[in-house]
């Protein structure tokens, strides 16, 4: 009986070998990849694809949106699929499941960055190429490719990315000169709840404004700028209304965009918008957008 520890270390051997074969996936995961182009039997084709690492990145998952009919005017969830590593061959393989109840299988061969697809279609062996061509490119081709050539190409395109970051928004930060009166204003006109500053610094009030998102006032002596409304700080509230009796009875004046006082800009898409100035002279814009 083999040991323990000897077992163990075989186990993260074979994990580690599976990681670094997947890797070629590295590039696709993470990222949203789209493609248009059209089939040489004229036919239209299209696209979105995402890869992801599942079960401790031994597999990699893709979903597939694509035309769902044979008209092509249904666009949606068409496949799901796995990428695994054939423990007793060495070598890639996937599996494609469909809407149709259909499942595609085959082999998988890596060259550099690139992606060499080998299953049977019908009575056919296809080649799926997806040749790297930078980061957020590559060149994709389906054809018939046998000794070292392509005897036929059904489709020719590129699949594309974008960098995705998924932003969420954080904080705001202004520079002030009189960091209380415009601090207080902010706490008792914006009604934002004042957060300590992480280390207690001095020249500094930190506000939460929801959830995570927070806006920081700096106490600075800087040389003045010209402070624009379309530089402006923007919130959104559910009673417009209601915020605005609040501002009349704190004696804040309000404009719309043009610059009309105490108006309101109804904006095209039915967003209602106000602007006002904190005691620095930085504009704030209250809408009605929604926001979930």
């Amino acid at each position: 009986m083999l040991p323990l520890i000897f077992l163990s270390l075989l186990a993260r051997t074979t994990v580690s070998a599976q990681e670094n074969i997947l890797g070629v996936f590295d590039n696709l995961v993470g990222k949203t990849w789209k493609a248009e182009g059209i089939w040489g039997n004229g036919t239209g084709f299209k696209q979105e694809i995402t890869f992801n690492y599942a079960l401790d990145s031994t597999l990699i998952i893709t979903k597939t949106k694509g035309f769902t009919n044979q008209e092509q005017t249904k666009f949606g969830s068409r496949n799901h699929g796995v990428r695994k590593l054939n423990s007793e061959t060495k070598t890639l393989a996937f599996w494609e499941f469909d809407v149709f109840g259909g499942v595609t299988k085959g082999t998988i061969r890596a060259e550099g960055k690139d992606l060499w697809y080998h299953y049977t279609y019908g009575e056919s062996t296809v080649t799926d190429l997806w040749h790297f061509v930078d980061p957020y490119t590559y060149d994709f081709k389906v054809g018939v490719y046998e000794n070292g050539e392509w005897e036929a190409v059904y489709l020719e395109t590129q699949f594309k990315s974008r960098a995705d970051f998924k932003y969420h928004f954080d904080h705001q930060s202004l520079v002030v000169v009189d960091l209380m009166k415009t601090g207080d204003f902010y706490r008792d006109i914006l009604k934002l709840e004042e957060i300590p500053h992480p280390e207690k610094a001095p020249g500094f009030r930190w506000f939460n404004i929801y959830g995570t998102s927070q806006l920081h006032l700096i106490k600075k002596d800087v040389v003045e700028f010209k402070k624009d409304k379309s530089i402006h700080f923007c919130l959104s509230v559910e009673d417009l209304e209601a915020f605005i009796v609040h501002l009349i009875a704190n004696d804040i004046t309000f404009y719309d965009w043009p610059g009309n006082k105490n108006s309101v800009t109804n904006r095209a898409d039915g967003v209602q918008q106000i602007y006002f100035e904190d005691p620095e002279g930085y504009w704030i814009e209250i809408n009605t957008a929604p926001h979930d």
